[in-house]
């Protein structure tokens, strides 16, 4: 008898260990405010999918798309609070909170995308940063990039900067405030309502980036593209819950450190090919409706660049308020976008080597 029970204890002891379902691996849980559509979508489905086969399956990132957990203006807050484990923020909504990522969002004279983010990469690496960050219970893992500042509007285009005068243009941050300076009535509306403000009539024009406007459709609603040659705003990011970091295992944060470094990459040559593709659609045209594209004049252009001048040192200024050295962050960025301007005129793009 003690023999069958020994052998009927086994057998459910076996069934037991059979059926215990293997140990699951570890999903992040992602927030991003934009829609699931469009180049930057396709990026950061790239990461996620980099990091699963990276990782072997044992990290997974599971996106909720169009700002389904926290709008733009709640990012900072809702990964830093744990709503998300990670998520895309704008620093432009949190000037003060986030003055030091700011900082690569400030009209430089560079238009190359793969430059800015390189620079852009290296500046938020550098231990004040890190540091800063690391006290709002977050941590930096990569950035995004909108290329070039474009300016969409729905009625009379702009060709010079005369233009822009009384017309309402939704802008944030450094951009739209020297819009403003030109005599532009600016609305506050993140770029996920612009679409909506251009139809009815809330607004003239929008602060814009090229393959951004083709994924938002705002193209329906536009008839011209003006094209500022007025820098890059590469300070968009990708950022972890400090506490979802230290969570992961050794292993599973050097995918996310491998991954993010090579995103950048990745971003830079897919946001040039995707800008071409897009100023192509709106000049030929989508679904009959085509966009005049305008170029704003050089010496237009340099009294963009001459104006900006006084928010950077702005930015210096409360840089220095939030216990940063201001003027080093602002030398040392400078020098990184000389340093990958030289390295790309030198040995070219990564893709190409």
């Amino acid at each position: 008898m003690r023999s069958l029970i020994k052998i009927f204890a086994g057998a459910i002891f076996t069934i037991t260990l059979s059926a215990a379902p293997a140990v699951a691996e570890t999903v992040l849980t992602y927030g991003e405010p934009g829609p699931n559509r469009g180049s930057r979508a396709a990026a950061t489905r790239w990461f996620a999918e980099q990091v699963e086969t990276r990782s072997n399956g044992d990290l997974k990132i599971n996106i909720m798309w169009g700002g389904a957990l926290f709008k733009a203006n709640a990012a900072r807050q809702s990964v830093a609070a744990g709503v998300v484990d990670i998520g895309t923020i704008i620093p432009d909504y949190f000037l003060k909170e986030m003055v030091a990522f700011s900082l690569t969002n400030l009209p430089f004279e560079n238009l190359d995308p793969w430059v800015g983010l390189k620079a852009n990469y290296e500046h938020m690496q550098t231990p004040v940063v890190t540091q800063h960050l690391a006290k709002q219970n977050l941590v930096f893992v990569t950035s995004y990039m909108l290329s070039n500042v474009i300016l969409l509007c729905n009625g009379d285009g702009v060709r010079t900067l005369e233009d822009i005068k009384g017309k309402k243009v939704r802008g944030i941050g450094t951009f739209g405030k020297v819009f403003s300076d030109f005599g532009a009535n600016l609305v506050s509306m993140s770029i996920y309502q612009a679409y909506q403000g251009l139809d009815n009539g809330l607004i003239d024009c929008s602060l814009g980036y090229l393959n951004a406007s083709l994924a938002l459709k705002q193209h329906e609603v536009s008839n011209s593209l003006t094209k500022l040659n007025w820098g890059t705003y590469t300070g968009l990011g990708m950022f972890i819950n400090k506490d979802a970091l230290a969570r992961l295992s050794p292993s599973q944060r050097q995918v996310l450190k491998e991954v993010g470094a090579d995103f950048i990459d990745y971003l830079g040559q897919d946001v040039m090919k995707s800008d071409l593709k897009a100023e192509q659609k709106f000049t030929q045209g989508i679904d009959g409706h085509q966009l005049e594209i305008i170029n704003l004049s050089p010496t237009d252009n340099a009294k963009l660049y001459g104006a900006s001048q006084i928010y950077i040192q702005k930015w210096q200024t409360e840089a220095q308020k939030s216990g940063f050295d201001g003027k080093a962050l602002l030398e040392n960025y400078q020098q990184a976008l000389t340093k990958y301007t030289q390295e790309r005129d030198e040995i070219g793009y990564p893709w190409q080597r």
